[in-house]
């Protein structure tokens, strides 16, 4: 399988919404209810311009142009996925001292499994390194929690998010040293 991670384009936030909620759809079930799932694609599942404009969220793409997973770093201080607020200068961090961000990592269903989320962790990961950060900080799923306890992110704790809607989900607080 011939796949080619890149930096995404303004031009493809309808194509990565569209991969974040088929993601979301079909690998969230049997970690969160129907109710959950489709509170996750309103208000989780929508790309964050932000990070395309920063530079630091990446694409993979097979060889025949589809794209198969998403997803980045940030040097802002959000955590979470889902549209930006107004950012200002202020809200960058500070590498010596604030973890960077992982963010918004999805994976077409049909792909899982086959290295992708890998590729997009390691290529954010060294990216956020280059930049001078230290460590990262990440805001799990439940479906998301194994993949990245095996790449060594460490479970500092557990919240409830609540959605406008009122619908909760449990996400995990992970860490991770870049040393």
């Amino acid at each position: 399988m011939n796949l080619e991670i890149r930096l995404a384009e303004i031009n493809e936030l309808g194509q990565i919404e569209a991969l974040m909620k088929r993601s979301m759809k079909a690998l969230g079930v049997g970690h969160y209810s129907k109710d959950q799932v489709d509170s996750c694609c309103q208000f989780v599942c929508v790309p964050d311009q932000q990070l395309i404009e920063d530079k630091t969220f990446f694409v993979v793409i097979t060889e025949t142009g589809s794209l198969v997973g998403c997803g980045g770093w940030s040097f802002r201080n959000k955590l979470y996925a889902g549209p930006a607020e107004a950012s200002s200068k202020d809200d960058q961090l500070n590498p010596l001292t604030d973890p960077a961000r992982i963010r918004a990592m999805f994976v077409d269903p049909s792909y899982s499994g086959k290295g992708i989320g890998s590729m997009i962790l390691n290529e954010s990961e060294n990216a956020a390194r280059k930049k001078g950060f230290f460590k990262g900080a990440l805001g799990a799923t439940i479906s998301g929690l194994s993949f990245y306890t095996k790449k060594r992110w460490n479970t500092v704790s557990e919240e409830k998010s609540v959605f406008p809607d009122g619908i909760t989900i449990k996400v995990v607080q992970m860490e991770k040293s870049f040393s």
